[in-house]
């Protein structure tokens, strides 16, 4: 899977690792509402205040989501 695809966050959990702060982030992508899906991501690399229920756009590189972007 590469490049970006619409989806809806379900649950965001900020986690601080050693003073480094990550986004655990529970998501369904449009594509397949049916299957819920996980990612931990550098807090950086997401738009300000995610909320569950926020439509976003996932920038993926094989599997692994680079940065979320809230659409509009």
């Amino acid at each position: 899977m590469l490049g970006r695809q619409p989806g809806t966050l379900l649950d965001v959990r900020l986690v601080d690792i050693h003073g480094a702060q990550f986004f655990d982030l529970s998501f369904v992508l449009d594509a397949a509402p049916e299957q819920p899906r996980t990612s931990r991501i550098g807090r950086e690399s997401v738009y300000p205040d995610p909320q569950p229920g926020d439509a976003v756009m996932l920038h993926l590189v094989l599997g692994q989501i680079t940065r979320v972007e809230k659409n509009r």
